[in-house]
């Protein structure tokens, strides 16, 4: 008997939102409906966290992707910005840059696609 519980998601990705706190609280808020796991932080304690070991992210979203860049190999990336440059973005192998505003189904879209399971 399947309860539908997970549907439509058949594997949750972890999420680091290192974000602005309005920006995080809506992205935080609609990836918990879809079922992802979200942690969010600014992006420095976030790259601490990825450094340490403390945090293994599926997918970084965040509007400073040059803070990651220490880790970019090991990194799965949205570069959100209303006005994106987008070589900040280039050393990371699995990155997408959205432009504010963006819609939900195109944020959804983008996580889906840099978290899916190959």
């Amino acid at each position: 008997m399947t309860t539908g519980f997970h549907m439509c998601q058949q594997t949750t990705a972890k999420v680091l939102i290192a974000e602005d706190p309005y920006i995080a609280a809506f992205v935080r808020t609609l990836l918990n409906r879809h079922g992802h796991e979200v942690v969010t932080a600014t992006a420095e304690q976030g790259l601490n966290r990825i450094e340490t070991g403390e945090l293994h992210a599926d997918l970084v979203i965040t509007n400073t992707p040059q803070v990651f860049l220490p880790v970019a190999d090991r990194l799965n990336l949205i570069y959100l910005a209303a006005m994106p440059e987008p070589s900040l973005i280039a050393r990371f192998p699995s990155a997408r840059v959205l432009r504010k505003p963006f819609s939900n189904g195109e944020l959804l879209e983008a996580v889906e696609s840099l978290t899916v399971v190959k």
